[in-house]
């Protein structure tokens, strides 16, 4: 059986010397958006870039500037899931530049060491995209036949989260066919597949929070202006409750 990934390889240190490698982007105002590592008279990078740079000058790199735009790196390098690489990606394009900025530290910050980020939080998240009081996207249609669809998928979100990832054959099949029913609320969809392959990075990219903002109309602009905002700190929260193993909490 392969053992868990444990966030920070479940060194201490390695989050130290992460944190203070991507403040010193932060500070010199080099994180933007829209690339993975550029030079004019100085580099900048998205959050990924500038992660992964951080992590090439931990190790001595000779091309500090190589492969930071490989998300996979994520898994190897912090023992953190692929999908949460494209989760971090996606949030911070889609911040407000004020919070973008300083978006890859505090998502740094939020991960204990030596936690184990499962598929769990990835089906919280979702769920949250797709029934958040607030933002959901349950509240981007007045179609109470695509509510309707849409609470399936939530109550299969649920039965996976309570139960560990063993919701019931016919639990997911349920909500399998009620994604189907919803395809044209493609939010509802998109949240199912993405739970379906959460490694793929297909299914990332036709992820349902891009698609919760793009759902709501012309009259709930405001509201889903402030989408991305509450999904991150929605997510920082989960990551913080994480528990450390207990190597680590002993250390």
């Amino acid at each position: 059986m392969t053992a868990p990934l444990q966030s920070y390889l479940g060194k201490p240190e390695l989050k130290a010397r992460f944190l203070e490698e991507i403040e010193k982007h932060e500070i010199a105002d080099a994180i933007t958006k829209g690339t993975y590592g550029a030079m004019n008279g100085q580099w900048h990078g998205c959050a990924i870039g500038c992660s992964l740079r951080s992590l090439n000058i931990i190790k001595g790199a000779k091309d500090i500037d190589a492969k930071t735009g490989v998300h996979e790196r994520y898994k190897t390098e912090l023992g953190l899931p692929v999908w949460l690489a494209y989760m971090e990606d996606n949030i911070f394009e889609s911040l407000p530049l004020d919070l973008a900025k300083t978006w890859p530290r505090r998502f740094a910050e939020s991960v204990p060491v030596g936690a184990i980020v499962d598929d769990i939080v990835l089906a919280k998240v979702l769920r949250w995209t797709l029934a958040d009081a607030e933002y959901g996207v349950r509240y981007a249609t007045d179609d109470e036949k695509i509510r309707g669809y849409i609470d399936t998928i939530v109550a299969a979100f649920d039965a996976e989260i309570s139960t560990g990832g063993h919701a019931t054959a016919e639990q997911r099949e349920a909500a399998a066919r009620a994604a189907r029913a919803a395809r044209d609320a493609w939010a509802a969809w998109d949240a199912w597949d993405a739970w379906d392959a959460w490694d793929a990075r297909d299914a990332w990219d036709a992820w349902a929070a891009r698609d919760a903002r793009d759902a709501w109309d012309d009259t709930k602009k405001e509201k889903a202006a402030g989408f991305y905002p509450a999904l991150s700190l929605y997510l920082l929260e989960l990551l913080r409750e994480l528990p450390a193993t207990s190597e680590v909490a002993q250390a």
